[in-house]
Formats: C-alpha cells, sequence, structure tokens
C-alpha cells in the first residue's frame, strides 16, 4: 500500500510539473542549417548540438520554455530564403540561429525588420552581423589568417599559390592573406574558381608553373577534395593549407601531415560529450552552435520582458562558453581565439607554434 502512494505522489508530482511547465511562455528558436547537401555532414552535427543544448535546458529552472524548429535549408540561397520565411510569417519565431555566410545574409536584413535575434554560429562575413538584432558567433578572418601567415613567415616560405571560390566568406580571407602577404615581400598567385566547376586539372597545371612552396585552398567540398586528389596526381610536393576548410572533410587521411589555421573549437573537456551524442568525431562549428544556443537563453533569462532580450546580448561583453572566452566586439561579433592545427593519424591536433 505504501509503494502504491509513493507511485501516486511521484504521478502527481510530475503531472504537476508539467503543467507547471506548460504554463510557462515560450521562446521559439528557428534553426536553419545545412542537412542535405555535400556539407550535410556539418549540419547534422549541428543539429546534434541543438539537440544536446536542448537536453542541457531541460536540467535548469528557466522562466521560459524553449522550443526548437529546425529545417533544412540546403546551403541554398532560395531554399534559406523560403525557411526564413517560415520562421518570421508561419512560426513567428522569437530568435534564429543560422551557418555559414551565405545563409546569414540571407537573414540579416530580415531579422533587423522584423526586430528578432539573428545569430550565425559559423559566419565570416562580418556583414552578417550589420543592424540592432544581427551577431556572429564565429572566429574572424583576421585572426586565422594570421596564425597562417605567421606559419608561413616561421618557413620562411616565399612563393603562394592561391585557390579561392567565389564565396563572400573565401574572398574576404583571400584579401586579407594577400594583403598580409604583400606586407612581409612574399610572392604570390591567386587563382578563382566558382563552386560548380569540377574539372581542375588545367588550373592545377598553371599553378604548379609557378613553382609555389605552398598551396592555400579556400575552398568548400566537392571542390576542395577534387583539387586535393589533382595536386596528388600531379605529384606536388608542395604543402597544402587552409582556413577551416580541411575541417569540413570527414577523411582527413588525404592532408595526412598537413597544417592549417582554423575557429576556435570544443574545449577538451566538452568533446565526448558531443561526438558520443552525434556519433561523429568531426566537431567543427559544433561548440558555436551550442553556445549560440546558450546565448540567445542567457539573454532572455535575463530580460524583464521578450522585447528587452536584445539590449540583455548587446550587453554582454564576455562569456565563458565551450568554445573558450568569447569576446563579443562593438559590431556585434562574439570571437573566440583562433588555433593552428596539424593532421596527425588522420585526426586534427591543435599544436603551439
Amino acid at each position: 500500500m505504501k509503494k502504491l502512494l509513493c507511485v501516486l505522489c511521484m504521478v502527481l508530482s510530475l503531472v504537476a510539473c508539467d503543467k507547471q511547465e506548460s504554463n510557462k511562455p515560450v521562446v521559439k528558436i528557428g534553426v536553419s542549417l545545412t542537412l542535405s547537401g555535400d556539407m550535410s555532414n556539418i549540419g547534422a552535427n549541428m543539429k546534434g548540438a541543438i539537440e544536446v543544448a536542448e537536453q542541457d535546458l531541460k536540467g535548469k529552472d528557466l522562466k521560459y520554455n524553449y522550443k526548437f524548429i529546425i529545417e533544412d535549408n540546403a546551403m541554398e540561397i532560395k531554399r534559406a530564403a523560403l525557411v526564413n520565411q517560415k520562421f518570421f510569417d508561419v512560426d513567428k519565431v522569437d530568435a534564429i540561429i543560422d551557418f555559414g555566410s551565405i545563409i546569414g545574409l540571407t537573414t540579416t536584413p530580415l531579422a533587423d525588420k522584423n526586430k528578432v535575434i539573428h545569430i550565425s554560429a559559423n559566419a565570416s562575413d562580418a556583414r552578417v552581423a550589420n543592424g540592432k538584432y544581427n551577431f556572429i558567433h564565429w572566429t574572424q578572418p583576421r585572426y586565422e589568417v594570421d596564425k597562417l601567415v605567421e606559419k608561413i613567415v616561421k618557413d620562411k616560405i616565399d612563393n603562394v599559390v592561391i585557390f579561392t571560390a567565389v564565396d563572400p566568406a573565401w574572398i574576404e580571407m583571400s584579401q586579407i592573406l594577400r594583403k598580409l602577404l604583400g606586407e612581409h615581400k612574399i610572392k604570390f598567385t591567386e587563382f578563382r574558381t566558382n563552386n560548380q566547376d569540377r574539372d581542375f586539372n588545367l588550373l592545377v597545371k598553371k599553378a604548379a608553373l609557378t613553382k609555389p612552396g605552398l598551396y592555400v585552398l579556400f575552398e568548400y567540398s566537392p571542390s576542395l577534395d577534387i583539387i586535393l586528389k589533382r595536386l596528388q596526381e600531379t605529384k606536388n610536393t608542395a604543402p597544402v593549407t587552409s582556413l577551416e576548410a580541411f575541417s569540413f572533410l570527414d577523411d582527413k587521411s588525404v592532408i595526412e601531415g598537413f597544417w592549417y589555421s582554423d575557429a576556435a573549437e570544443l574545449q577538451p573537456e566538452y568533446i565526448e560529450k558531443f561526438t558520443k551524442h552525434n556519433k561523429s568525431e568531426n566537431i567543427f562549428s559544433v561548440g558555436n552552435a551550442y553556445d549560440a544556443v546558450m546565448l540567445v537563453v542567457d539573454a532572455y533569462e535575463r530580460a524583464e520582458t521578450k522585447e528587452g532580450a536584445i539590449d540583455e546580448l548587446l550587453k554582454i561583453k564576455e562569456y565563458d562558453g565551450v568554445v573558450g572566452k568569447i569576446i563579443q566586439d562593438e559590431n556585434g561579433i562574439f570571437n573566440s581565439n583562433a588555433v593552428l592545427k596539424k593532421v596527425i593519424n588522420g585526426k586534427p591536433v591543435v599544436v603551439k607554434e
């Protein structure tokens, strides 16, 4: 009888708790990710990070319930626009989290117009943060390029070939790199590529004629994979590097021994938690997606009203996230430290130079 009463009390307690939870006001967060197409592996891992954040929030005493509405943009501008239209017109979201400069730029003007908080968890184009309601949570290009150039200078490389895809983020990185190389009197040659290109034979042959000491690839997959393969086929002996792009590769054995500059990533104590949930060792952007959720939640929990959340987010100047210390600058960009990595036994390892 006592056991029956205990079970009944537990059930009533859970029901009361559920009722209390359901009575809370809801904050809707739209999440626009690349869940299909060439970069679906990155999108899937970021989706996992959102799920981990959602689980962690359930264990906290919060004044709001947080509902996540996850949609696939396939890394296409038109599809991203449709996703945003759904978020604003149908879902009536309070905040949006998305991925990448191309997608972020489609959201930026709409977020400001509709007064909806927007955080791009991976954007290198600073324009994504234009306007009061737009933010970026990503290590910005100048910090990553600085790391790259420090290594180039240290290794005494005097001739560099750059492959740059026609993409806002890659173009900005290339511009910064070329400026710094020029300041160090390092020779460089740049080749522009289109995202639709698949035949790089002639381009790779032209690049080889310049006799570079280093190749820098500002490319997404599958172009990245194809160029790497073509360089191998030509028995290229010069090292190959990049900013971020190598993190997109699931099979990193093709860049064994190569170093590259990357954005800040998960602190060691958090890696197992996310890789176990995602069943993937690729942690690119995972920490930024998680932190973006927590930044939004922190702002809403601090604000007296929903409308005041934006001002609370603007007040956050330093934040301890799962990617380490994050500092918000005057443009609404949450920056974290760039790192240098080397691929050892098929895995990227952070190295100190």
